[in-house]
């Protein structure tokens, strides 16, 4: 397992991490003790090299910005959070 922590705001302004768990065929996306969603790996990397629609299971969003970058969301928690260009071409590598 390889792992990647975004760091996010969540809806008070507060800071809250994001871990994706990367395993060979799936990532999971844990904040604290709570998995909220388990995606399949090769779907991710495919969404991430190209993103279109949403891409969306249980709690968790992945979704393109109008400016063309990429937002995470995590229902309840986190709205929705732009990822920096390199924090996205770091999970591109690593996912």
């Amino acid at each position: 397992m390889a792992g990647v922590a975004l760091d996010l705001r969540d809806a008070g302004g507060g800071p809250v991490t994001l871990e994706l768990r990367i395993y060979r065929t799936y990532v999971e996306c844990w904040m604290d003790d709570v998995c909220h969603a388990v995606f399949d790996r090769d779907a991710l990397r495919r969404w991430l090299a190209q993103p279109g629609a949403a891409l969306s299971w249980d709690g968790v969003s992945w979704v393109r910005t109008y400016r063309g970058s990429v937002a995470v969301t995590v229902d309840g928690v986190v709205p929705r959070w732009p990822l920096a260009d390199h924090v996205l071409e770091g999970l591109r590598s690593r996912i």
